[in-house]
């Protein structure tokens, strides 16, 4: 047998024996898919990577609104205190149950330096598509541009906004839905 011949061998028995290895932790349930159990450091590794390169990929060349527009904002309160607050915090509103069994944690967008961290169009990206495997739902199926777009230039604003002026605007959207102002998401 030649010396290619035997390294191909030896190639082709070591992938086998991985993949069989593979399947056996698999089968017998060594790895706990529970919320309360931690990724193994590598695993975190691999799916921040994974999850961070195709936000930044796929929200590359969007066509940014006017996000200081107060149509958009208008059209956001509701939306972030009905959809987002309940994982993502408001002022005013402690981290939820929901929330709080997450993993990954949901990020914490009262604060300043999370918001920070993605820019207009990831963060419009995350908000649209949701993110697989996180508990972040897709929006874009159920919400057309402007809300989306406004949840964005909200978001941009949360950290900056104490709780009394929060909750000011969350009394405004329901003083719009008593006086039957109240209108259907969608497309």
């Amino acid at each position: 047998m030649t010396k290619t011949k035997r390294n191909l061998l030896t190639l082709i028995i070591a992938f086998s024996l991985l993949i069989a290895g593979v399947a056996i932790y698999i089968w017998f349930s060594f790895y706990s898919v529970a919320a309360t159990v931690p990724h193994w450091g590598i695993t975190h590794w691999f799916l921040e990577n994974v999850r961070e390169r195709s936000i930044l990929a796929h929200s590359k060349g969007m066509i940014i609104p006017p996000l200081k527009d107060p149509k958009l904002i208008n059209i956001a309160y509701r939306n972030y205190h009905a959809m987002c607050q309940l994982c993502h915090g408001a002022p005013g509103y402690s981290r939820t149950e929901i929330a709080q069994g997450l993993y990954p944690s949901p990020p914490e967008l009262t604060s300043e330096d999370v918001v920070k961290q993605r820019n207009n169009p990831q963060l419009y990206w995350v908000i649209k598509n949701g993110i697989k495997m996180t508990g972040m739902a897709a929006f874009g199926p159920t919400h057309n541009e402007d809300e989306l777009w406004g949840i964005v230039a909200f978001v941009r604003r949360l950290p900056n906004l104490k709780p009394e002026e929060y909750k000011a605007l969350i009394r405004k959207v329901h003083l719009h839905e008593m006086d039957g102002d109240d209108h259907p998401h969608g497309k």
